[in-house]
């Protein structure tokens, strides 16, 4: 049992790490020696948890995904106060969060080499999901929110998450707060709903 908890340590570590180095570097200037270099463990011990990047990405954007996932299940309506508060939770979350900072970063990445949103950034959480595979490839869809609020609100977040000046988004609910402010005045008022 002594094993499997230390196993389960080193694994969050390592994770943990990753994090931090993903949410700096970005995917393609991540570096595995400054994933182990953050930790007290080996390269050996990572790779016994984590054989490529690919597998740290992809277990970081997990993170984000299961955020996003339970963050989408709340919402009842999409209206402009609701994407308000539903997008500020979110950048309340990345500050908090340094794995699902690191996934979003590594999701914005990933969206510059593909057409489209990416599949796990649909705004709201979930507004938008294929209804199974086969009808997924034939484009239909559970319903969602009006297009224009939605892209809203992802250029708010996003928009919001890339001018950041730290890597680690701290006062990043603030500014998704404060733009949404700015958007609601200059439409006279629509969405104010308070941080």
């Amino acid at each position: 049992m002594a094993k499997q908890e230390r196993s389960r340590r080193t694994y969050e570590q390592f994770l943990d790490a990753a994090a931090e180095e993903f949410a700096r570097y970005g995917y393609s200037d991540a570096n595995l020696q400054r994933v182990v270099d953050r930790t007290s463990l080996t390269k050996g011990a990572l790779y016994g948890h984590f054989a490529r990047k690919e597998d740290l990405a992809e277990a970081l954007s997990g993170h984000l995904s299961a955020f996003l996932e339970e963050l989408g299940e709340r919402g009842t309506g999409w209206g402009p106060a609701e994407l308000r508060s539903l997008t500020v939770e979110f950048a309340r979350e990345v500050e908090a969060e340094p794995r699902v900072n690191a996934g979003l970063r590594l999701m914005l990445d990933a969206a510059q080499t593909q057409p489209g949103v990416p599949g796990r950034l649909r705004w709201p959480p979930g507004s938008v999901r294929p209804v199974s595979p086969a009808a997924a490839a034939a484009g239909e869809t559970h319903p969602g929110t009006a297009d224009g609020a939605a892209d809203l609100a992802l250029v708010i977040l996003v928009g919001a998450y890339v001018t950041a000046s730290a890597t680690d988004r701290k006062g990043l609910a603030e500014r998704v707060a404060a733009l949404w402010d700015a958007v609601s005045a200059a439409s006279g008022g629509a969405g104010q709903a308070g941080p």
